[in-house]
């Protein structure tokens, strides 16, 4: 695969980079945009990776983390090239208003490396985005090689995260040859898979464990569906973030009677954040754009203003709509 010949001659020109991906960042969205930055820098580029602080427990292990700098502290100033990864719109980078009007104010060149779905109109920036592949970490891989880069060991352990955090280490159903391919060059590398896959998945604080256990009891059941919700007090109460609920909608399609699953989490009081996931056929993004988000046909999501009980009743009455109930 080769990447959009305007991207490879963005990076031989410019020299300013400044990295951005989606707010709540997962392995996909940090270990892409550090194997990019290991990349722009190993031709000379400077190249600053901004995102939410604090960084997930189960990522701070990934090469070159600690250079990852404070999101709230940006300074779009001294770069020339904005790029967006894992991520296809800048409202999606943050909540916060003032940190939004920052980046929507930059006014050099715009660079989209995606997966997602997106119906953004923006044309003012140079897009590669391609929804076949398992993970963002996929397109970063073939821009390396298209390069004529080495993959590096800090290169592969950021990538082959992305790949295992994205296809959950090989079981969703976007895994597809074309990930084992690149896992295995990866693997030849330095990355190494039990590592990675115990720091991702098998890294669990208590509070994030007690969190799991109050998701599970506020669990409903309605054939095919299976959804929960999280208060902003289950959060404050088990000293979590919304970032240590990440795989913990995929674990309800753990019944085999369940085909669709959700889950509601409170940010602030008014403003959910709902994620979708699927089995089969089953596109859940099309709900979800419906509510003004998007993602995967198997893996979707989107933000909805009212009370955790509204957002529900209102999902739910989509989904009996739409026959799905």
């Amino acid at each position: 695969m080769r990447p959009p010949q305007e991207i490879i001659e963005t990076i031989n020109k410019e020299n300013n980079f400044l990295i951005l991906t989606h707010s709540t960042p997962d392995g996909d969205a940090l270990g892409s945009s550090l194997a990019l930055k290991i990349l722009l820098e190993a031709f000379g580029k400077k190249a600053e990776f901004y995102a939410e602080k604090p960084i997930p427990p189960q990522y701070r292990f990934l090469p070159h983390i600690e250079k990852i700098k404070d999101l709230k502290e940006i300074n779009i100033e001294s770069f020339n090239v904005l790029v967006l990864v894992d991520c296809n719109k800048i409202n999606r980078v943050s909540y916060e208003k003032e940190i939004l009007r920052k980046i929507e104010s930059f006014s050099g060149k715009r660079l989209i490396i995606d997966h997602h779905l997106t119906d953004s109109e923006d044309n003012l920036s140079l897009k590669w985005i391609d929804t076949e592949k398992a993970a963002t970490g996929i397109l970063i891989y073939y821009l390396i090689k298209n390069m004529r880069e080495k993959i590096t060991s800090e290169m592969a352990y950021n990538l082959y995260t992305a790949l295992i955090v994205d296809t959950g280490n090989f079981q969703f159903e976007n895994t597809t040859e074309e990930v084992f391919t690149i896992a295995t060059d990866l693997v030849r590398a330095g990355a190494k898979p039990s590592f990675i896959y115990e720091q991702c998945f098998e890294s669990w604080s208590q509070g994030r464990f007690e969190l799991f256990l109050r998701m599970l009891n506020n669990l409903k059941i309605i054939p095919p569906l299976a959804i929960s919700s999280l208060s902003k007090e289950d959060f404050q109460q088990t000293s979590t973030t919304e970032s240590d609920t990440e795989r913990f909608v995929e674990f309800l399609k753990i019944l085999g009677e369940i085909k669709l699953t959700a889950l509601l989490r409170e940010k602030e009081k008014n403003f959910i954040k709902v994620s979708l996931r699927s089995k089969g056929d089953i596109d859940v993004s099309s709900i979800a754009r419906e509510f003004g988000g998007g993602g995967h046909k198997n893996a979707s999501g989107y933000r909805s203003i009212g009370s955790l009980q509204d957002s529900m009743d209102q999902l739910i009455n989509k989904l009996k709509q739409r026959n799905m109930l």
